[in-house]
Order: C-alpha cells, then structure tokens, then sequence
C-alpha cells in the first residue's frame, strides 16, 4: 500500500543554507522515485492543512534569526505540524548544548547536515532524530533549482571559516574552512547551465579564502580562470570578498575575466582601525581605501555594497564620526546596516567599554538617515537615463495590457539589491525577439 509523505521546507535567511535546502529538496524526490511504496506530496505552503511534515532550515549564529526561526517553529507546532530543524540552528541548539531556549525543543525533531545525506522517508514519518552534530558532508546528488525561473542559482565553493571574529559565532558552529574541490564545482557549474541557468552567484563564508584548505593558498582566481574556459553565454559574481586576502595585483586580473560581473560585496563592518581591530579584522582603514580606489579605477561600471555594525564595544564618538564620514565619502551603491547586541558565546560579548542600547540605536538612525538620503540623491542621478536590466516580475491589468514591471539592473545583485518598478512606455528596446515580454527578458529602459 503506498504511503502518502506530504510535506514543506522553509529557508530563513542564508542563501547557503538554501543550497543545502535545494539539496535536501533533490534527495526527498529521488528517495521517492526509488521507493515506489511512497508518494511525494511537496506543498509551497506549510501552513496548508495536507502538509504533516515541516522542515525549517535556518541560521543558528544570529540571536535575532534564531528568534525568527523560534517564532515560526512555534506557529508550526500549534498548527499540528511534524517539525524538523535543519542547518545552522540544529549546531547551536544540539552541538553547543545551549539551553535556556525558547524553542520548544521537546516537541522538534533535529536532522543534522551528515543525516540529510541518509535519512530515509520511512525514517522522517517515524520522527526521526539525529545523534551526531559533528561530522560533514559536501551535498552529493540531485538539486532542486528554486530559482530557475529567474535564471539565476547560488554556487557554494566552500563551507564554515578560518577567521575569528570576535562578535561571531560560526567557527564555533561550524569549525574551520572546507572547500569543494576545483573539478567538483566545475561539474556543478556545468549542471546549471544544463538547466539553462545564466547568471551563477558563487558563494562561501570567505569566497576569498577558497581552497586554502585543499591547495595551500587561495585559489579563487584560479577557480574563476576555469569557470571562463567553460563554453556557454552565462555570467558570473562573487559574494562576501574580504580585502584582507584580495590583493590589489589579484584585482587587477579580475578585469581579464569576461563573464565576470563587476559586483564588490565586501563585508568591511567599519572604517576605524581601532574598532577593527577589536573586531578581530585582519585589515586597517589605509588598506580599505586603497582597495576601494583600486576598484574604481580598474572598474569604471562597478557596484560596491557593504556591511557596517553600529555600535561595536569600544566605538568612541570619534569613530563613528569616522564611520559617517567615510560613508559619505564612498558613497556605496548599497550599505546593509546592524545594530551590535551581545551574542552569548561570542568574544565580543566579553569586552568592555560597551555602547549603551539608547546610543547605539541613535547612532544607528544617524546612519540609516545618511545611507537613505545618498540613496535618494543616486536615485535622482539616474532619472531619464538608460538602463539595462532584466524583468523579474510582469504586472497585468489585463492578460494583453501591462501595468507595471519589475526590473533588476543588471549589476544588481538578485534578492540583495534594489529593483526598478517602470511602466512598459519606459522600455526601449528587448535583447530577446519574441512578441510577449516575459521573466528574465533583458531589455533597456528608462527611469
């Protein structure tokens, strides 16, 4: 008799964990297909009254995320459902033996990342848990591609991080870096092609520090020379760049790579060299303008985007002053803004000379007042230019008369980035010759 296996996923947060999500997605389905006593029922809603089982991938390193996840495990578990807990919450809760939580753990079930890889559906319905929260495994098999429509997927180079920053808690979740070997994430790239994917998002913890661990020294470059050889008309960016490892002669030969998407998502946390080392950053205020200028002069048509933490133990008056200023000197295309909070089990949590919370928050509206107001000056430059971009949503008034699109500027990054919202009199002109617009058509506009 076949048993109905009727379940949901969701995935809070981390585009990584979404690769182990799209992974794990891949596994259920070929376990069904391999066991004929079953019958695989995905629902996009886990909240429908058919899904019994739920599975939350999510990040265990950020207090705030981890409250997310609580808040949602809590919902499931009164709407009836089977939870299951995957990812960087599974180590914090489990490998960290971390107690006092809010999570009703007695009612959730933990698969780890090794378990994913052997679990089976008669398993899961018979609420399964794992034991063992150290050992791991590069994904291996089928991968469901959740953003194919939009033409675009994330490359996952390498896991966990060798650096030890102080308000961070992920080599203690996760241990030292672990790269994938160069000719395994060839074969990835090449799979995604096969599924017409065009634009790939290559992704770490530290991208810089790929293959440390398996060659010696980094080998991003050489990773990224070999991913060009590959033949087909796709494009590529790189995520979280630390320019502690990037050098100025390494950024240079960047520009030789003609699928490479001139996008700098450089997580530099702040400008003071004081504050940074306190962070635990292996890189001054001198090197970071250097390595800002470099860029811009190696890259006319650039995107920079950043992360600054507000409020870190130990910044003085003056060095936010800094910070202000250097935000207002860069000018980036995009700034993600954090308040510190004391994470438990990170060194930071430890130092003294802490902000209060009340200076912190006006510090961080400060900032947030300087980040808008560059964004609407920038907005404003860009008024009756041409863009090109790609359509990522199609609004219809009628099934032949557009309303309203939604436009990712090609250097933005998809799901991080701003989108434009236009009219179909701002298009000009479509790259593709078909008669109906349609997701991921590349056209140019105006603003």
């Amino acid at each position: 008799m076949t048993q109905e296996f009727n379940f949901s996923l969701i995935n809070l947060w981390c585009t990584k964990n979404l690769v182990d999500s799209q992974h794990f997605l891949g596994r259920l389905f070929d376990i069904s297909i391999k066991t004929p006593d079953y019958t695989l029922n995905y629902f996009t809603d886990p909240f429908d009254k058919n899904a019994d089982i739920v599975f939350v991938n999510t990040c265990g390193f950020i207090s705030s995320w981890r409250d997310e996840a609580e808040q949602n495990v809590r919902k499931l578990l009164k709407a009836g459902k089977i939870v299951y807990l995957l990812g960087c919450a599974v180590q914090y809760y489990k490998q960290l033996q971390v107690s006092g939580s809010k999570l009703q753990v007695r009612n959730v079930h933990y698969l780890s990342r090794h378990d994913v890889t052997s679990v089976s559906l008669k398993d899961l319905m018979q609420w399964y848990n794992s034991t063992t929260f150290w050992n791991f495994e590069f994904n291996k098999g089928p991968r469901v591609y959740t953003n194919i429509e939009n033409k675009f997927e994330y490359l996952k180079i390498a896991e966990w991080c060798d650096n030890h920053c102080s308000f961070c808690i992920i080599p203690q979740l996760r241990w030292k870096q672990k790269s994938l070997a160069i000719e395994k994430i060839l074969t990835g790239v090449k799979q995604m092609i096969d599924a017409w994917i065009e634009e790939i998002i290559v992704i770490a913890q530290d991208t810089t520090r790929y293959g440390t661990d398996l060659y010696g020294k980094p080998a991003l470059l050489e990773l990224l020379k070999r991913i060009e050889e590959i033949w087909w008309e796709f494009r590529y960016r790189l995520l979280y760049l630390y320019p502690d490892i990037v050098t100025l002669k390494q950024l240079e030969q960047l520009t030789k790579l003609k699928k490479f998407i001139p996008y700098f998502d450089v997580p530099l946390q702040h400008i003071s060299s004081s504050v940074l080392k306190r962070m635990g950053r292996f890189y001054d205020e001198w090197y970071i303008g250097k390595f800002l200028d470099q860029i811009k002069k190696l890259f006319p048509v650039h995107f920079i985007r950043t992360n600054l933490i507000i409020g870190f133990p130990g910044e003085m008056k003056e060095d936010f002053q800094q910070l202000k200023k250097f935000v207002q000197e860069e000018n980036f295309d995009n700034v993600a803004l954090f308040e510190y909070h004391d994470e438990p089990l990170a060194p930071s949590s430890k130092l003294l000379d802490k902000v209060p919370d009340r200076e912190i928050r006006k510090r961080f509206n400060e900032m947030k007042t300087i980040v808008e107001s560059l964004r609407s000056t920038r907005a404003k430059m860009r008024k009756g230019k041409e863009e090109i971009g790609y359509i990522m949503d199609v609004e219809r008034l009628r099934r032949w008369e557009i309303e309203r699109l939604t436009i990712r500027p090609w250097l933005n990054c998809p799901e991080i980035d701003e989108y434009d919202k236009i009219s179909a009199k701002q298009i000009i002109g479509c790259f593709d010759d078909s008669e109906e617009l349609k997701i991921w058509d590349k056209i140019i506009y105006t603003i």
